[in-house]
């Protein structure tokens, strides 16, 4: 007699049931239309990527994030961690196809093998949508409303929201001599709604030394 299996999914991963998933399947048509409206058109990319493209000036951050292994015919491959790089690769390899600037959003699942905790999962749904080709405020503005206007057609018209300026952050960098280690001090600035002003200062302070110990962040 054959073994009997026991079903059961991984962890960190969750099945959807109806209900939740017509829920899901209304929200995105709603955001599919705003962003249609402004001129928005889909893209699509792989679910696997070759490793070398994901992990490129990662230091290795990503690298303890993403499902990797080698596939059979001895590729190093991984899953997307997020959608961001692979429509990197994307304007890259096809950018004598495309028209520019480029207007693209990109609503599809990704995977991060981070430890699970409550309300985050290791396979989840990301909603991207990026102007490429333009370096006119125009366009800057224009995503600042689509993101208001998304939120609004979803139900949601309390909204804040915090600009993270790269261009004035590497300007402010250059000035202090820092400009060789932005992508480590980006990153880490990016943590400061996880973090503790006080446990930002200590690693910005590993990252640069004492330049950076006279920077004060809002408590």
């Amino acid at each position: 007699m054959a073994q009997i299996i026991e079903p059961k999914h991984l962890k960190g991963f969750r099945d959807v049931l109806p209900p939740e998933e017509i829920a899901r399947a209304l929200l995105i048509e709603k955001l599919t239309a705003v962003f249609r409206s402004f001129g928005f058109v889909p893209i699509d990319t792989p679910a696997l990527e070759y490793a070398e493209v994901l992990l490129r000036k990662s230091e290795g951050e990503t690298e303890k994030q993403i499902y990797r292994f080698e596939d059979n015919g001895g590729r190093d491959i991984a899953l997307r961690f997020d959608l961001t790089v692979p429509f990197a690769r994307f304007i890259a390899e096809h950018k004598d196809s495309l028209y520019f600037p480029f207007k693209r959003y990109h609503i599809a699942k990704v995977w991060r093998g981070e430890k699970p905790q409550s309300g985050r999962y290791r396979e989840f749904v990301q909603c991207d949508f990026d102007i490429i080709g333009s370096d006119s405020a125009a366009s800057d503005f224009e995503i600042l409303n689509l993101m208001k206007v998304s939120l609004n057609a979803i139900g949601i018209t309390d909204i804040t929201i915090k600009i993270s300026h790269r261009g004035i952050l590497n300007r402010f960098l250059t000035n202090r001599g820092l400009s060789g280690k932005s992508e480590d001090i980006l990153r880490t600035v990016d943590k400061l709604a996880k973090i503790t002003p006080q446990e930002m200062v200590a690693q910005l302070s590993e990252i640069a030394g004492e330049k950076m110990r006279k920077i004060s962040f809002p408590s």
